[in-house]
């Protein structure tokens, strides 16, 4: 049998394997595949916005982690969700599109010798993979794959969010993504004139078509094959049978905080230890891989609505939703082009904190859209997240089988500072909720008092609902410290030709949603590999 081989091997197709997989590719001499572990994105539920709770929940189209048994938490376990088709996670995402704060990226540089990943270093990556609707300018980018919309935020529900939020103190925000990214805004999110905007979509289907980058689905990737320290190719599993593929170049593992140290530890690239412990021989031992995870946690402080039929995708009957579908089918406008999640803000819980570490998405209707849930009530909720948490968990292997996931636990509020963060952001939510904007339209609340509640009770309040905001990250970062994993070019400490471009590689978790930071990370490190002069620094002012 011929010996398949290619220049590039990439391992993932998400929101950082497309990218990858395009640029490597805009030289039709490289020769690129994308092994990708799932089906492909070709479903209404994944293209629609509003239909966004339903990919959740099929089987074929994820990866459910079950996560824990989280320490602080009970201990609860925390079904954890990550994309597992034609696009990854960026297939079945909500869309919302934030940057984080500039001085995320700032502190990257400072606290993990990055300087080249300093704010001013990664505005131009932001700015080259954005079309974003309100135009080009200093802050933002017009001519990129990745079209960015502004919400409309015109339900009565939503103006009440963004008129309670300024009552309370917070200003309104044109773009939370340019100077100031604190206060109440419309939300912007990855949706293409009503069709999501993956990078699966925007980037890797268009490189598909110029015949020299190829894709496989449905291809499980048992383990990176190395010849001593160098990665020489992908084995892995397609319609049950294995198979073997050669890198020339490079093998680049693009799988998320999840799958991306589980593939190095499959692969013998990790504690050795702790490789031993399930039977694998040590590639190369690198104590940091699995270890530093970080991810979002988030609560809903939830109230009913002061009268009937004021949510909307309530009471939705067949003739309703066939309504629904066919706005958007035909004129990609309506209920199901939004991703419903159209208002929010960023503040700091307290005066301590150094800047915005508390977020919310705001959510028009009484449900979990975010977990799968399809059940809905008039109310709405405050989806309050904390966004700079300190706590810090690990992946690590149970089996050297690589169809057995890999046990993870984040260590949620395993941090006293995070405790008490979440807690004053939840007391200030339920402030908003009590200004006059909201006297129409509240009515009872889901848990009441929760901003009269003692530490003692509000702990233990939080310790039974906080769930995941599915950002996980920073599971093989970068640096040059002894548990980093990565050197600022995604290059693997101790390997040669293998490297790694996803979420993982973040030294320390953003302020907000992850898909923007990692799709820029990919953009940044898409030109490493090329071997291309980074972008010039722009340096901007910023609140």
């Amino acid at each position: 049998m011929a010996k398949e081989s290619y220049d590039y091997v990439v391992i993932g197709s998400g929101a950082a394997g497309s990218i990858v997989a395009k640029r490597l590719g805009e030289d039709p001499a490289v020769r690129v595949l994308v092994l990708e572990a799932g089906p492909s994105d070709n479903s209404v539920f994944v293209r629609m916005p509003a239909a966004l709770s339903f990919p959740l929940t099929d089987k074929r189209r994820i990866w459910s982690f079950d996560t824990g048994p989280e320490p602080e938490l009970g201990p609860r376990h925390v079904t954890h969700v990550r994309g597992k088709m034609f696009g990854g996670s960026g297939s079945l995402n909500g869309m919302v599109y934030v940057r984080g704060n500039p001085r995320d990226f700032d502190r990257w540089a400072r606290d993990f010798n990055l300087p080249e990943w300093s704010y001013a270093h990664c505005l131009p990556y932001f700015k080259r993979l954005e079309n974003f609707d309100g135009g080009g300018n200093e802050y933002r980018g017009s001519e990129g794959p990745i079209r960015i919309t502004t919400m409309k935020a015109q339900h009565e529900l939503f103006r009440a969010f963004l008129e309670a939020g300024q009552q309370a103190g917070h200003p309104l925000n044109a773009d939370y993504n340019a100077f100031r990214q604190e206060g109440v805004h419309a939300y912007q999110a990855n949706i293409d004139h009503g069709i999501r905007a993956s990078s699966g979509r925007q980037y890797l289907r268009p490189a598909l078509s110029k015949g020299n980058v190829h894709l496989k689905l449905n291809a499980l990737v048992h383990r990176v094959l190395f010849d001593k320290r160098r990665a020489v190719g992908v084995r892995f599993e397609q319609n049950g049978a294995i198979h073997e593929v050669f890198s020339e170049r490079e093998v680049i593992v693009c799988g998320g905080a999840f799958n991306t140290p589980h593939v190095l530890l499959l692969s013998g690239v990790g504690p050795k230890a702790e490789l031993a412990a399930v039977g694998i021989e040590t590639a190369i031992d690198l104590p940091g891989v699995g270890k530093g995870i970080q991810d979002h946690i988030a609560v809903s402080v939830k109230y009913r609505a002061a009268r009937k039929g004021v949510s909307p995708g309530v009471n939705m009957n067949l003739f309703k939703m066939a309504a629904v579908g066919a706005q958007w089918l035909f004129l990609r406008s309506g209920l199901g082009a939004t991703n419903l999640w159209e208002t929010g803000s960023f503040f700091k819980s307290s005066e301590r904190a150094e800047y915005a570490n508390i977020q919310h998405e705001f959510l028009p209707v009484l449900g979990e859209l975010s977990h799968g849930s399809v059940t809905a009530e008039d109310g709405f909720v405050y989806q309050t997240c904390l966004a700079l948490p300190r706590s810090r968990g690990a992946v690590t292997l149970t089996s050297a089988d690589p169809r057995v996931l890999p046990k993870v636990v984040l260590n949620y509020l395993a941090e006293r500072q995070d405790q008490i963060d979440l807690m004053d952001g939840i007391r200030h939510t339920d402030e908003i909720v009590h200004q006059s904007a909201w006297d129409r339209l509240r009515g009872k609340p889901v848990d009441p008092g929760l901003y009269k509640m003692s530490d003692t009770d509000l702990l233990s309040w939080l310790r039974k609902n906080v769930n995941t905001q599915y950002h996980p990250c920073s599971s093989c970062r970068m640096g040059s410290d002894d548990m980093a994993v990565v050197d600022s070019d995604g290059k693997v400490h101790g390997a040669e030709a293998l490297r790694i471009v996803d979420a993982s590689v973040m030294p320390r978790i953003t302020n907000a949603n992850l898909h923007s930071p990692v799709m820029m990370v990919a953009e940044k490190l898409s030109d490493a590999i090329r071997g291309k002069a980074p972008l010039a620094p722009q340096k901007v002012t910023y609140a």
